[in-house]
């Protein structure tokens, strides 16, 4: 017969000579704690609880519930394991917070499909099939394709603390790919997107297109970071600091912002933006604009051109923006008008050094 009692498990057996056993167990399925002997049951579980309040019985409670709540680190033989230890990494704790909340939501996916996957499966190469149908599982294409990159990621790191061989990914070709930096926004695209936009949102989008700075930097932006030269900022992905200067537009735009906050850009609400709050007004705006097929990041490459137009070397620019300096002359060769190719050619015949030639690497010298 079983009893059940507050916080125990209780059990009773009838001996040979007739006697009762009183057992206490700290939960059911653990361990003993107690126990008393008795003519009868109520003797029996008179002497079982004397057993419980005895320095001895209580002590063997504590221990056994202090062991209950710790609870063993999922072993790096199976996913589950691998995705914790991640998880708790200085690698990971290094990412940005975006980065983090994009990729937690990626890795929790993996590990609800494979987390009592053995590791060591992911040493076989057919397990890319298994990767490839979960891939393709996602409904948007891009998404599934990010879950790929991010168990790459996952695996490169496993591999680096010697916790696996596997690199499960490497067969999978790269479904979706888009490099947008060769994306920008022209004049009558960001004029018709203005033209729909409330004025916070405005001059969030014109100190976008003018300093290339990412959405995440640019909202948590301070008044103190910004001088009469120049913009000084540690970015919060790369943790990079940027020295931006403070060109004309820019000033311009900086002289119609209010000072209400310590932040540059505020909402409507006067308080400072959030990521969220600024995506929705942005793709808010954009869809009355009828504009398609560019974000917010493409403003990164619209800066480009902006940037080029000034006295600037092409590696002063790489080094606002972040990118390789081959990236950044891609978006000028693309972008600069022919009128300015040919200004520049000219100046060049004419032993003159314009803001073209200056972007030129080989100036760099």
């Amino acid at each position: 017969m079983h009893l059940k009692v507050t916080g125990m498990w209780t059990a009773t057996k009838k001996l040979a000579d007739g006697r009762i056993t009183y057992y206490a167990y700290a939960w059911k399925g653990g361990p003993l704690v107690g126990k008393g002997v008795g003519k009868s049951k109520d003797e029996a579980r008179a002497a079982m609880e004397a057993d419980l309040a005895s320095p001895d019985g209580m002590a063997r409670v504590m221990a056994a519930r202090n062991a209950q709540k710790i609870k063993p680190a999922p072993s790096i033989h199976f996913i589950e394991g691998i995705v914790r230890a991640y998880l708790k990494s200085p690698e990971w704790e290094k990412l940005a917070p975006r980065t983090k909340s994009d990729w937690r939501h990626h890795l929790d996916d993996f590990r609800a499909e494979f987390g009592d996957w053995r590791t060591a499966l992911f040493e076989d190469p057919r397990v890319v099939q298994d990767l490839a149908e979960w891939r393709d599982d996602h409904p948007s294409v891009r998404q599934g394709q990010m879950r790929i990159e991010v168990v790459s990621r996952l695996f490169s790191w496993a591999r680096s603390r010697g916790m696996t061989t596997a690199k499960p990914t490497e067969p999978l070709t790269k479904i979706y790919k888009a490099d947008r930096a060769e994306l920008i926004w022209n004049d009558e695209q960001l004029a018709a997107v203005k033209a729909v936009s409330g004025e916070p949102l405005r001059w969030a989008i014109d100190l976008a297109v003018e300093t290339g700075l990412r959405q995440g930097d640019l909202i948590a932006l301070p008044w103190s970071a910004i001088s009469d030269v120049s913009i000084q900022y540690r970015t919060a992905k790369r943790k990079k600091s940027v020295i931006i200067p403070v060109t004309e537009p820019i000033r311009s735009i900086l002289a119609d912002i209010p000072k209400r906050s310590p932040v540059v850009l505020t909402s409507s609400t006067e308080r400072a933006w959030t990521g969220d709050g600024l995506r929705a007004s942005f793709d808010s705006a954009k869809k009355r604009a009828g504009i398609e097929g560019l974000r917010w990041h493409d403003f990164r490459g619209t800066a480009v051109t902006r940037l080029a137009k000034t006295d600037l070397k092409l590696r002063d620019i790489a080094r606002i923006i972040g990118w390789s300096e081959d990236r950044v002359e891609r978006i000028m060769e693309r972008y600069v008008s022919a009128d300015a190719v040919a200004l520049d050619m000219l100046k060049r015949m004419n032993g003159e050094q314009s803001p073209q030639t200056a972007h030129k690497p080989e100036d760099d010298q």
